[in-house]
């Protein structure tokens, strides 16, 4: 890993990337998508907060990738524009979800999931792995020299996907 550079993804934002590169992001209620183009060693994250965007002031969204209805197609739109790539390139994992706030009683993680899994579906892009829901945060580190991810849920130890 000595090779790599890492890039952080923050709250509603995106990051794409070709390798040598490794995306990392910590994740509770809010959700990750990776997408990854295995054959040209590119990808990127979203780390997105809500599943939907709501009514906009003058048909705005301020910031597309705070939402899974608008910031999935957005994180494709760059991997697009960035490395000329059409969206069968890519495959995609899921991570995060969390019901870390007990004192809620809406679900946003599992909300935000499910938002993510039917976007993507509705793109027609496979999913290849994902880790959701829990009630502990957790750290993702995407290496897209090999599109794996290293995904550790808080207090437990790294697993590979």
């Amino acid at each position: 890993m000595s090779d790599e550079k890492i890039l952080s993804v923050g709250v509603g934002d995106i990051q794409v990337a070709k390798a040598p590169i490794i995306i990392t992001t910590y994740l509770g209620s809010c959700v990750a998508v990776c997408l990854y183009a295995p054959l040209h060693k590119v990808g990127g994250v979203i780390h997105f907060m809500l599943p939907k965007a709501g009514p906009t002031h003058e048909g705005l969204i301020l910031k597309k990738e705070k939402y899974a209805d608008t910031g999935i197609p957005e994180l494709l739109r760059q991997l697009k524009n960035v490395f000329k790539l059409e969206k069968d390139a890519f495959v995609a994992k899921i991570f995060g979800g969390a019901n870390v706030v007990k004192s809620v009683s809406r679900q946003f993680g599992q909300e935000n999931v499910e938002a993510a899994g039917e976007i993507i579906k509705r793109l027609r892009m496979n999913i290849l792995a994902s880790h959701t829901g829990g009630e502990k945060g957790y750290k993702i580190m995407f290496d897209l020299n090999t599109g794996k991810v290293n995904c550790t849920v808080f207090g437990g130890p790294p697993i590979e996907y």
